[in-house]
Formats: C-alpha cells, sequence, structure tokens
C-alpha cells in the first residue's frame, strides 16, 4: 500500500527556461502543461512538460540560476557512462512502449539535426542515447512490456562487491509491507545520521510546524490564470 509506482515528475534546473520547453516539446514531441511562478520560491519559474496523465519532465529558472556553473564530471556527465558527483543524476532514461516508436524517436531527433546512437540492446531493454540542451545526458528506452528479471539480472559478483551479504539482498528483493496507519505518524527529531533538507537561513522554522500548519501555509492551489465569466 503506498508504494512508488512511476515518476511524477522530475525537476531539472536551467537558466533558459524557454530553450527547454523548446526542445522537450518540439524535438521530443512533450506538450507545455504549466508554467507559472514556483510556489513559495521568489522570482522562480517553473515549467512542465508531459509525458502522460501522471508524469511529466519539470523546469525550474532562479534569478541566480546562471551564476551557478555546470562542471562536467562533477554535475554532468560528458558521455553515456561519465561518471558525476554522488547524489547527482548522471542520465536520464525515458519509456517507449514498442522498439518501432524507439525507432520513430530517433528519426524525430534526427530530422531536427541532434547525433543519436544506437540502438542498444541490454537484454532487458533496448535504447537510444543522445544529449540535450545545457548538457543534460538522455536515453529513451523500452522493455517491450516485460519486467526485469530479478533471478537473470542480480549479478553474484556485483553484489558482494558491494558488501550486500544473502540476507540483506533477499530483503532488498522483497522489502516488507507496510500497513498504513491513515498518515497519523508524527514527523521524528531531525536525525544528523539521515539525509537533512538544508533550508536557507531564517527558514528552518519549517522543522518545528506541524503537518496541518505545513499545509496551511505553505500550499497554493489557485492557478494563475482563471476561467473568464461572462
Amino acid at each position: 500500500m503506498g508504494l512508488p509506482n512511476g515518476v511524477h515528475h522530475l525537476a531539472i534546473c536551467t537558466k533558459d527556461m524557454k530553450a527547454q520547453i523548446e526542445f522537450f516539446t518540439q524535438v521530443l514531441g512533450m506538450e507545455l502543461v504549466a508554467l507559472y511562478w514556483m510556489h513559495g520560491v521568489k522570482n522562480t519559474y517553473h515549467g512542465f512538460v508531459r509525458m502522460n496523465d501522471s508524469s511529466s519532465i519539470a523546469f525550474v529558472q532562479g534569478p541566480e540560476s546562471g551564476e551557478i556553473q555546470p562542471q562536467e564530471g562533477v554535475s554532468h556527465a560528458s558521455w553515456t557512462a561519465g561518471l558525476v558527483a554522488p547524489g547527482a543524476m548522471q542520465h536520464l532514461a525515458l519509456n517507449v512502449d514498442t522498439e518501432e516508436e524507439l525507432l520513430s524517436m530517433r528519426d524525430r531527433l534526427r530530422s531536427h539535426g541532434h547525433w543519436v546512437m544506437g540502438p542498444l540492446d541490454h537484454g532487458f531493454c533496448k535504447s537510444i542515447y543522445f544529449a540535450g540542451p545545457e548538457g543534460l545526458m538522455l536515453e529513451f528506452s523500452t522493455s517491450e512490456g516485460g519486467a526485469i528479471d530479478q533471478e537473470a539480472w542480480i549479478d553474484p559478483e556485483v553484489v558482494g562487491l558491494n558488501g550486500i551479504d544473502q540476507e540483506e539482498l533477499e530483503r532488498y528483493k522483497h522489502p516488507q509491507p507496510f500497513a498504513s496507519r491513515g498518515g497519523t505518524i508524527q514527523n521524528p527529531a531531525v536525525d544528523p545520521d539521515n539525509p537533512p533538507m538544508r533550508f536557507p537561513p531564517g527558514q528552518d522554522a519549517v522543522y518545528r510546524m506541524s503537518d496541518e500548519d505545513v499545509t496551511a501555509k505553505l500550499s497554493e492551489t489557485t492557478p494563475p490564470v482563471q476561467p473568464k465569466t461572462d
């Protein structure tokens, strides 16, 4: 119950919102569905392009975005297998349902002048690779509707090299179910051993707010464009 079942949206920082929208709509064919002032963040744009009704790619552009310099091998991979800093996105792979659609996307990219590598057959998926604006390393993949076979694709050698014993492996393959308590569990105290959010100075009071106050004070539900009335 309550398990993740997809990516609702992945937010990518940009210094050129229009260029990213141009690429993702005109080259990749995704519809622009939202572009507005980001909630609770001054002078910052938030844009969304649609993959399906429950999944989007999003972009964030703030006034200092152009001052933060990307660095290949740190913030961005320079090629499909290039490494980046821990926690950074190495590449983004988007799904298409069939190999025919994969080749159609390759045609679409090439017709817009983009060099595309592939398809490569990885056994459980086939993929094409290309670069996007601002150093994005991108991929389209298809598994033709088939799930990854755990028994075939979890390599015992790699498991051992990562210090994972057999008991741990079984836990990772079959996580314990969780019985929901209807949202009644309260926030624990901030634990320095767990990954923290590092709020700007003066904004860490949110750590001390109740769930009800967070919802009431930080939510914004009104669209920027209201329906016209006669």
